[in-house]
């Protein structure tokens, strides 16, 4: 049994596997999440790949091909878990995103099916969240335009999906803070700026995450392409210094 948020389901997309059960015991402190030996990456490395990892958020690429084992491990850090629903002949065309508290893992003597999934785990969260701030009317969900949705928020991050159909520009906008990008796939595409400046971008066949460390200045992309532009953004909200009263249950 998962013991998730609400989910939302796309069209694009793959991710993970685990059955995520009770968040572990954190030690008190800001910053404190302390790993070890059952840490997902460790106990269980032929199923978890470190693809980014910085002082905010590691990424994690989990497989567990049908009928393979996985052993019991643990994710100590809550993450944005994007799982692929889509076949294994069809990697991320269909994704699931959700918010996993993390916590022990089972794992499985024998995966009844291929299961691919991306973690982003956040490392701030026995850190307060700080006062949610007023956000400029330049941010990309300020703005309301319909290709730029949130689908899902908590304290601590805010998640967008962003497309372009194919031939059209995204309305100008700024995004507000430092996040994790990632892409399943991208139509030839590019970048515009305010003073006129292009910077193009090549067709991706394949997933990439990459990370923004600060805020976006005002941009726009245009889709060259002729299928949709779809990259979803994974924004780390500001925290305070001060720990978390209760982690642990």
């Amino acid at each position: 049994m998962i013991l998730d948020k609400p989910s939302f389901t796309f069209a694009l997309g793959a991710v993970a596997a685990c059955a995520l059960l009770s968040p572990p015991v954190r030690a008190a402190g800001c910053g404190q999440i302390k790993l070890d030996a059952t840490d997902a990456v460790v106990a269980a490395p032929e199923n978890h790949k470190v693809i980014l990892e910085n002082d905010a958020v590691r990424v994690l690429e989990a497989t567990v091909p049908l009928h393979s084992k996985e052993v019991p491990h643990t994710h100590f850090w809550p993450s944005v878990f994007f799982e692929q629903t889509s076949g294994r002949d069809e990697p991320w065309k269909a994704v699931k995103i959700r918010w996993s508290e993390g916590g022990p893992a089972k794992g499985f003597p024998s995966s009844d099916h291929d299961r691919h999934n991306l973690l982003i785990e956040l490392k701030n969260v026995d850190c307060q969240p700080a006062p949610s701030p007023e956000l400029p009317a330049t941010d990309g969900v300020t703005i309301h335009d319909p290709n730029i949705s949130v689908v899902l928020e908590n304290p601590y991050v805010r998640v967008l999906s962003v497309r372009v159909p194919p031939g059209e520009k995204e309305p100008w906008h700024t995004h507000t803070w430092p996040a994790v990008v990632v892409y399943f796939r991208l139509p030839p595409s590019q970048r515009l700026s305010p003073d006129g400046k292009k910077t193009p971008r090549a067709e991706l066949k394949e997933m990439q995450v990459t990370f923004d460390a600060t805020s976006q200045p005002l941009h726009s992309i245009e889709n060259l392409g002729k299928v949709v532009y779809q990259a979803y953004r994974v924004e780390i909200k500001p925290t305070t210094k001060v720990a978390v009263a209760k982690l642990a249950r």
